[in-house]
């Protein structure tokens, strides 16, 4: 029998999600809440900047 390739296992990775997890004020309540925490001068403060920032670039603003 033969071996598919494992070039035909993989599937195709997709940039964004297929399905949004948040809803948009759901999004920029999130936020609103990593950005004050991100104010902290702790470890977890610079991981909720990063997240914010991520989250940012993703979520469309209430203008749009």
């Amino acid at each position: 029998m033969d071996a598919l390739p494992t070039s035909a296992l993989r599937m195709p990775e997709s940039p964004e999600p297929r399905l949004p997890l948040f809803t948009l004020s759901e999004a920029h309540e999130l936020l609103d809440v990593l950005q004050h925490f991100g104010t902290t001068d702790h470890d977890w403060g610079a991981q909720a900047r990063h997240f914010a920032a991520e989250l940012a670039a993703r979520v469309p603003s209430y203008d749009a």
